[in-house]
């Protein structure tokens, strides 16, 4: 025992010498040593915690590493709760990183330690601004800025405080005071890569392009390897129409550059500006002048056109000669393996761009570009922690990331939690300087939500940098339409007609009789219409187009008349034929259109909208089973047609084989699971029909947690449903009573109410609820939950009866 004891002493005063060491190194500035130095303490005593908190500042105010420094703060408030040093760290470090859960969680507890602390204040009033933000509160945000304002003078190093200033009167449209205080942030922090992208936005909303073309200047010239930042400027360029001086920038960067990679930008600019012929004729030169030891950008470069080119076959054997190259250095090849495993999905080859991300990942577990597209594949299969952890990994080595971002965004929406969802797309947009694909990703939530001034700032700072995209052109259109701002509708669609391309007319014509719709009435719209149709220019507007508004219009006999004269003009069109067989539908001709049906599917039996058309006139009169047979039909020429297998699983729904109904969706899920509709109908079967199997229903919410702000009622009943199955019945209540307004005819639907109503105690509603399943099922539904309804209410009254005579018996 004496002989244990002296080893723990020597243990123990081993580790001291080692803290002591280390505290050394760190006043003589010797700051990589004194981390070994520490390191060393913790193989002998883990729990020092003044070692950690030593290492942790040399972490966060030496070396930069924010991350580092979180994981020792977060070591020492799990071996002492109570640590006010570690929980203020932990959540100002949270604030910074935007991680809004660990921020509410140490804050909270940095508040319950010492509520008078300086830092702790700046905190509380940080917690209390991002929580008056996420619920547009107003006026709450305005006295949370207000309150950061006075603590401001107490704590003039505050950067929590500061940046709750600058979003405040951003917030409120001050962008030149937003600047002011942003410009004092960078002032003491001079290389954080999100201040300056914060200042080009800024920049953006005040119109200063001078300003804005000096911004990324001076940000390409303080973050170098930052491709992003060129990628900018490009756009810029490109959208004032300087294409010229775009090209000279890349070219200066060349000249001033030993390396390749700036050549090889100037030649993705070419291939995007002047074409592949002179990519490819500047990459000649560049391989011809170049060390062979160092053309495996160019060649990577090379690779790309010629897939672009459609010579793919090629394309992938001059990336596996660069991977085999012993003149290759590794790293590279690893890049080479992630354009590999891009090539070989664009050719649906997702088995060997799987091995190639595994052989990067193998070698390099870091690897951005393969952990991003590792996250894709997890998003997919559902694994969403997978997914978030490879792409924290992924934004430690590259912050500034934007399609990391992005795919955090998608991870967090597939698993439910849509707050954080929105707070990284909204972070992707800001970091990729308003870039068109992340401010369109984070645009239709804006929308949804009504904020619709928020989404028009962004859709105006993306076309300041990007003018003439189709997309965001379209986009903003649309987002008038829904304000009812006709004259900025009006000024989108000029600018779309002053495009001279096919898309952006069909853009401006669809707009305007949308416009015309909206504003003033149908029958304008149709008549703008009915020119366009009758008009020689070569306009994109077809009479067919003029034939389904007149459907939706309830025109038939006019449809008919135009679809008949069509079809005289053009008898064998069998897309003419389609739209007359569907017109005669809409006019109640049933033996015509079956007629027209099935002449088209014996000419072709592979065209399943016919197929699909032929099973709906079969079910309606025949029943379900006549109309299964046509849609097996089909299926047994292309066993993997998304309409027809989608069509088979409502039948089959429909006819009770309720497990075949699942094998379909589960199908068609693994095909494609970011589809709303599969996994809606997929999770609504596993929940309603296998609601006693806990792996199912494990399932189901696996599916299904992404639903959770869907407004529309079907969705609403699966969700609402499984919250119930899982003990949830409160919060399942206001989905499941919103799903039975909105679908007042399905017996199912009022069912699952009903169980919701008899779990919160509430008998006399449930009673009411069942009797409503009852009697929108009618006698011939035998279906299960129809039978427990009826137990249900037996069980009910019996209850309520024997109540009453213990209450007269009690009298």
């Amino acid at each position: 025992m004496t002989a244990a004891l002296a080893a723990c002493d020597s243990a123990e005063e081993r580790a001291e010498e080692y803290f002591q060491s280390g505290l050394s190194l760190m006043e003589e500035g010797d700051f990589d040593r004194a981390i070994v130095e520490f390191r060393n303490v913790f193989q002998l005593d883990g729990t020092h915690k003044e070692a950690r908190r030593k290492l942790a500042e040399v972490f966060l105010y030496q070396k930069g590493n924010r991350r580092g420094a979180y994981r020792q703060y977060l070591q020492l408030a799990e071996m002492n709760p109570e640590d006010l040093d570690a929980r203020i760290h932990l959540s100002e470090l949270a604030f910074e990183n935007f991680n809004w859960e660990e921020l509410d969680r140490h804050g909270t507890k940095a508040q319950e330690l010492d509520p008078e602390n300086i830092r702790v204040k700046a905190i509380s009033v940080s917690l209390a601004y991002q929580n008056a933000v996420l619920n547009e509160n107003v006026d709450e945000r305005r006295i949370q800025a207000a309150e950061a304002e006075k603590l401001l003078s107490d704590r003039p190093d505050s950067t929590m405080l500061r940046t709750v200033i600058m979003d405040a009167k951003m917030q409120d449209e001050n962008f030149s005071e937003a600047l002011e205080s942003l410009d004092r942030l960078i002032e003491r922090d001079s290389e954080n890569p999100r201040y300056h992208r914060q200042r080009l936005a800024l920049l953006g909303r005040l119109n200063d392009l001078n300003g804005i073309e000096e911004q990324l200047r001076e940000m390409i010239e303080i973050f170098p390897d930052d491709a992003e930042n060129k990628q900018m400027l490009l756009r810029f360029y490109t959208a004032q129409d300087r294409t010229d001086d775009a090209e000279a920038f890349l070219r200066e960067l060349t000249e001033n550059s030993d390396g390749t990679s700036e050549r090889a930008d100037l030649i993705n600019f070419l291939i995007q500006v002047r074409g592949p012929e002179a990519a490819l004729a500047e990459l000649e030169t560049a391989i011809a002048n170049t060390d062979p030891n160092d053309v495996a950008p160019f060649k990577l470069v090379q690779a790309g056109i010629f897939f672009n080119q459609g010579q793919q076959e090629e394309a992938i054997l001059l990336l596996e000669e660069l991977m085999e190259a012993d003149t290759t250095p590794q790293t590279f090849k690893n890049t080479a393996r992630v354009a590999l495993a891009r090539m070989l999905i664009a050719t649906n080859n997702d088995v060997g761009a799987q091995m190639r991300i595994k052989e990067v990942l193998a070698d390099d577990p870091t690897n951005a570009d393969a952990l991003k597209i590792q996250a894709t594949w997890q998003i997919q299969q559902d694994d969403t922690d997978g997914a978030i952890r490879g792409l924290r990994t992924a934004l430690d080595q590259r912050p500034e990331d934007a399609q990391a971002m992005s795919l955090m965004a998608q991870a967090y929406a597939r698993s439910g939690r849509n707050e954080l969802a929105e707070e990284f797309l909204a972070l992707a947009v800001e970091t990729s300087g308003n870039a068109p694909e992340e401010t369109l990703q984070y645009v239709p939530l804006l929308i949804s939500d009504e904020s619709y001034l928020a989404a028009e700032d962004l859709l105006k700072q993306a076309l300041r940098l990007a003018p003439r995209n189709l997309a965001l052109l379209r986009t903003t259109g649309q987002l008038y339409l829904l304000m009812q701002d006709y004259p900025r509708l009006g000024q989108v669609i000029e600018t779309l007609e002053q495009i001279d391309t096919p898309q952006a007319g069909r853009y401006a014509q669809q707009l305007e009789i949308q416009r015309l719709n909206q504003q003033v009435g149908t029958d304008e719209a149709i008549a703008y219409l009915e020119q366009l149709a009758q008009s020689d220019a070569d306009n994109g507007i077809s009479p067919i187009v003029l034939i389904q508004a007149k459907l939706l219009n309830n025109e038939q006999t006019e449809a008919l008349e135009l679809s008949q004269q069509l079809l005289a003009e053009d008898p064998e069109n069998p897309g003419l034929r389609a739209l007359l067989a569907r017109v005669q539908l809409a006019n109640e001709n049933v033996p015509e259109a079956k007629a027209i049906y099935n002449e088209l599917l014996s000419e072709n039996p592979g065209f399943d909208a016919i197929r699909i058309q032929l099973a709906r006139i079969a079910r309606a009169e025949d029943g379900v089973s006549a109309a299964q047979a046509i849609i097996d039909g089909g299926l047994a020429i292309s066993p993997d047609a998304r309409t027809l297998l989608l069509s088979s699983a409502e039948l089959k729904e429909v006819a009770g084989d309720i497990d075949a109904a699942i094998a379909i969706y589960e199908q068609l899920y693994d095909r494609n699971s970011n589809s709303v509709l599969i996994a809606n109908n997929l999770a609504s079967l596993l929940a309603t029909y296998h609601s006693s199997d806990a792996d199912s229903v494990e399932r189901a919410w696996t599916v299904a947690r992404r639903l959770r702000d869907s407004d529309l009622p079907p969705i609403q009943d699966t969700y609402g449903w499984i919250l119930y199955l899982q003990g949830e019945s409160a919060q399942a209540l206001p989905y499941l009573e919103n799903a039975a307004r909105g679908l007042p005819r399905d017996p199912i639907v009022q069912y699952h109410l009903a169980r919701v109503y008899s779990a919160l105690n509430r008998p006399e509603d449930a009673l009411r609820q069942y009797q409503l399943t009852l009697d929108v099922a009618g006698p011939a539904d035998k279906r299960d939950q129809i039978t427990d309804a009826q137990q249900q209410i037996a069980a009910l009254k019996a209850a309520a009866a024997e109540g009453q005579e213990e209450s007269t018996i009690e009298n």
